[in-house]
């Protein structure tokens, strides 16, 4: 009688439990997410990543070009996924022409690479490819010059508004020198802005103006809005981000005149749709440390979360000084005017460590990508960081993952400055990059796998349910106990 007793009520407790202990439940989970949601908003599900996929080759087409680098990646709103690259002669030479392909299959499988067609009736190269999805359009953005025939360089977006099936590009750089290490951001409202370098020589040592362009016509022309910066040797490479109000932020690589080794990363911003920038600062005030090695160039990254907190990701020489990298990451709740203290992202300082980039998921945790070289090797590593406290100050940092299934010699100097991860509509994060484990640099794709077996809702549920369950069973136990003895 006892145990047919305990089994009835432990089935009714599990049938009703959700009911009678819902209140109960979401104080519970409140106080948990205070802890690991960095702004305390409640979420259904906390997704955690333990480990990446089997690594995809993209770039299956060596018959041109051996070498695929410099790596950009799109997810569209029914989640089809793009990846475009340069592709190459050489691992650390010039592009000559880029590549772009995509899979319906949440990555599974990818269709053949397409190689973009050359803007004019001569040869060009191509290079600093770029992806960007808006409003049913994928919109690719990469630099074009001559090789042979008419003269040209210029920054060249090609649109396709059928998910690749046709590209229609366009100038969209009216620069007077050379076009170089552009990207693209889309605004709410769907005004397009292209930031890139216009360069005298191609290098950081070049005169060089920073130049906005922007398309208020869905990518069909564009028009130059602005210098950011004035002719000048030692600045380049620029990045961008949107604010909550749709004001812009531009950061780009500064290098100290009297050692090009050594520099900082400056921002300037614009209230009024990139017409007008405000003076730029520097946000190292602990030194000048970024740098300009081959293979090791700082884009320093720029993103806003939802709340309007400001990032800055870049690597450089602070902990270790010359000729060693490791990432770091500041942030501003003030727009720029003020920053935290530098972050180091890769737990330790030995190798080097470099080609940041991040993206950021809607509980405001960051997913950070980067090269990891120890010895004569180097592989790509994720990493989360999530900010907690009552001021979201307190960093807590996840486990580094290596994304990469096979390890790439350092003879490999240059995979390029870009390397690419997005999260789908599950915030599971898709990583694309370049990698020469078969003896030639190519492109590959991985996603995270989830390693949180349940809803962190359903834990605290079962969590619950359990200690009920556990007392009353106690307590029924004892009740008959003492029943039983008195008779």
């Amino acid at each position: 009688m006892i145990h047919r007793g305990v089994l009835i009520i432990v089935l009714g407790l599990f049938v009703i439990s959700p009911t009678l202990f819902s209140s109960e439940v979401r104080i519970i989970d409140i106080d948990i997410q205070r802890h690991l949601d960095p702004l305390g908003t409640m979420t259904e599900t906390f997704p955690e990543v333990s480990g990446f996929s089997s690594n995809v080759l993209l770039s299956t087409d060596d018959s041109a070009y051996p070498h695929h680098v410099e790596v950009s990646m799109a997810i569209s709103d029914n989640g089809t996924l793009f990846a475009g690259w340069k592709e190459s002669n050489t691992h650390d030479g010039p592009g000559i022409r880029v590549s772009v392909t995509k899979s319906v299959d949440g990555g599974s499988t990818w269709s053949n690479p397409y190689t973009m067609p050359m803007f004019t009736s001569g040869t060009t190269g191509q290079s600093d490819p770029w992806l960007a999805w808006y409003d049913d359009t994928i919109y690719f953005t990469y630099l074009e010059y001559s090789i042979s025939g008419p003269s040209l360089s210029q920054i060249t977006v090609a649109r396709s508004d059928n998910y690749g099936a046709s590209w229609t590009p366009v100038t969209a750089s009216y620069g007077n020198y050379f076009a170089d290490k552009e990207m693209m951001v889309i605004s709410d409202n769907g005004t397009i802005y292209v930031v890139y370098d216009d360069t005298d020589d191609a290098t950081l040592i070049g005169n060089t103006t920073i130049r906005l362009t922007r398309s208020t016509d869905g990518g069909i022309t564009y028009q130059e809005i602005c210098n950011i910066t004035e002719q000048t040797p030692w600045k380049g490479l620029p990045y961008m981000a949107l604010s909550s109000e749709n004001d812009l932020y531009v950061t780009w690589l500064y290098l100290e005149p009297e050692s090009l080794d050594w520099g900082n990363i400056e921002l300037s911003k614009s209230l009024d749709g990139g017409i007008t920038f405000q003076e730029s600062q520097f946000i190292n005030s602990d030194g000048n440390y970024s740098t300009s090695a081959p293979g090791k160039i700082t884009l320093p990254v720029v993103r806003f979360d939802q709340y309007d907190r400001l990032y800055v990701l870049w690597a450089d020489g602070f902990d270790q000084g010359e000729n060693s990298f490791d990432v770091y990451l500041r942030y501003s709740d003030d727009y720029g005017e003020t920053w935290s203290d530098r972050l180091r992202v890769n737990p330790t300082v030995e190798g080097n460590q470099w080609n940041p980039e991040m993206t950021i998921d809607s509980h405001g945790r960051l997913h950070i990508v980067y090269y990891d070289e120890q010895g004569d090797y180097y592989r790509p590593y994720y990493r989360t960081v999530t900010f907690i406290g009552d001021e979201h100050d307190y960093p807590v940092l996840g486990n580094p993952i290596p994304i990469a299934d096979s390890l790439t010699s350092s003879s490999f100097t240059r995979p390029g400055e870009y390397m690419s991860i997005q999260l789908d509509s599950n915030e599971i994060p898709h990583i694309v990059w370049s990698d020469g484990r078969n003896n030639e640099m190519d492109i590959y794709y991985a996603h995270g796998i989830d390693g949180a077996a349940l809803p962190l809702e359903s834990i605290v549920i079962l969590a619950g349910v359990t200690l009920i369950l556990v007392t009353v069973v106690v307590l029924f136990i004892r009740r008959h106990q003492r029943v039983s003895a008195a008779n």
